[in-house]
């Protein structure tokens, strides 16, 4: 028999080797990835939980956090719950997938205005199911780039090689070990590129500056920054996995104060260094918009090479009237 639960607390080894030998498993899914949460002002994280009732051995499940928005007044309802590459299921797992999804649904009903699934892989095999259980899916493109006995430099396009050169040439440097202050720094330009062009909820530098003191003394993160006569003018912030990948999860630079450096160029291209001199066999780039519709970030993803895919995302919306408002005031706020 099998059980299902939402946890609140930490799990123990068990959990990370579940993880870590799954097919499926993935940075996002782990006890330090709770940690990164739990420490933050943001998020509070939570696992929801398949065990066989026998032996207690875990045979399914996923890590979710509920995410509050900084808006003073409202922010307090505008929670939304993220699911990075779960749930972890069995072979043939839809009666776990059944069991976990009806638990999580009755769990998360008030908690938050509505769920998202950010897929890692294809569930093209449990479309059915998820529909079943309440969830909507939705196209979302992203680029994969293989790096198992490949090179990097002839997948790019040549105008990345000819900037990386250029920036290189004219005096940037890459910081493979920036201190905290670099960190912080590398925060602020995020601040700006959110702000002022993004327009949608940035985390605090709590969740930034953990990142750096628990993910990267773990070697499960990394930070590399740009610098250019001794400031910081771009960077990227990687979770990696295992040995297998490593994903852009941040990355910005200060682009139009420092055109001929082409700092988001470099920090992307010394993401992609990074994976491939550290023999991990693939980078993820995280997500590149809906199809049909121009995105100015996807049209730089692939001038690095790699694969497009389509893996979509699930969403689930628990509060119908609060969901539609909070959308048109982002959709507000983004045209201002």
């Amino acid at each position: 028999m099998t059980e299902f639960n939402i946890i609140k607390y930490r799990l123990d080894k068990n959990w990370d080797n579940f993880v870590q030998t799954h097919s499926r498993g993935n940075a996002f899914q782990t006890n330090l990835m709770f940690d990164l949460y739990a420490k933050s002002d943001d998020f509070t994280p939570f696992y929801c939980l398949a065990t066989n009732s026998q032996n207690n051995k875990i045979v399914g499940g996923f890590l979710f956090v509920i995410q509050r928005t900084p808006f003073p007044l409202v922010g307090k309802w505008l929670r939304r719950s993220l699911i990075i590459g779960g749930p972890l299921l069995p072979q043939k797992g839809s009666r776990i997938f059944e069991g976990l999804m009806k638990v999580y649904s009755s769990f998360i009903k008030r908690k938050a205005i509505y769920s998202e699934i950010r897929n890692l892989h294809s569930w093209s095999h449990l479309f059915d199911e998820f529909r079943e259980s309440g969830f909507k899916y939705e196209p979302h493109l992203n680029y994969f780039v293989p790096l198992k006995n490949e090179e990097i430099e002839p997948k790019l396009s040549k105008s990345k090689t000819r900037q990386i050169k250029l920036g290189l040439k004219r005096g940037a440097e890459i910081i493979e070990t920036p201190t905290r202050e670099q960190v912080y720094s590398f925060y602020q330009i995020l601040q700006n590129l959110y702000a002022k062009r993004i327009k949608k909820p940035l985390p605090s530098w709590s969740f930034f500056e953990t990142f750096y003191t628990l993910l990267s003394q773990e070697n499960s993160g990394k930070y590399i920054l740009i610098s250019y006569q001794n400031t910081i003018v771009g960077g990227i912030m990687l979770p990696v996995f295992n040995g297998k990948t490593v994903y852009e999860w941040y990355v910005a630079g200060n682009d139009e104060e420092y055109k001929s450096i082409y700092p988001s160029v470099l920090a992307t291209w010394a993401g992609l260094k990074y994976a491939k001199e550290n023999a991990y066999s693939s980078f993820d780039f995280m997500g590149a918009g809906f199809p049909n519709l121009p995105y100015g970030v996807r049209e730089f993803k692939a001038k690095f090479g790699g694969q497009l895919v389509n893996y979509g995302r699930f969403r689930k919306i628990h509060f119908k009237s609060i969901y539609y408002l909070a959308k048109a005031l982002y959709s507000l706020r983004k045209n201002t």
